[in-house]
């Protein structure tokens, strides 16, 4: 299989994918495939032309799924990193406000503390 996987490919094809090369080995080296019995194809030599269809169909929808959900976590993504974003803008925003509210507050205080001394109230 390493072999298989590693060989070059001819320009103008595309590399076998994973599921092709098991397929060929198991075909080529084994008379009576369990495992192609037990995922649905049959694997005698009167059916490989129907089985290897079966293959390459069933292989063209799992890659259309696995696209699929590459896209949609890819989109999944990039909302995460939106959210992300409106997130620490609203922290940023909090912050300053917060240190705002703290400046008013220090403020106050000190004309509270300026009036109370005018007046001559002790400061506590």
């Amino acid at each position: 299989m390493e072999k298989m996987k590693d060989e070059p490919v001819p320009e103008g094809e595309e590399p076998k994918s994973a599921t092709e090369i098991v397929e060929e080995v198991l075909k080529t080296e084994v008379k009576e495939s369990t495992f192609l019995r037990n995922v649905g194809i049959q694997s005698s030599r009167n059916n490989s032309g129907k089985a290897t269809a079966e293959v390459a169909a069933h292989v063209r929808d799992l890659e259309q799924k696995l696209e699929r959900s590459e896209l949609q976590a890819e989109v999944m993504q990039e909302e995460l990193a939106a959210i992300k974003m409106k997130v620490e803008e609203a922290q940023a925003a909090r912050d300053k406000e917060l240190e705002l509210l703290r400046k008013k507050s220090q403020e106050q205080e000190e004309k509270l503390a300026h009036l109370m001394a005018l007046f001559g109230a002790k400061v506590v």
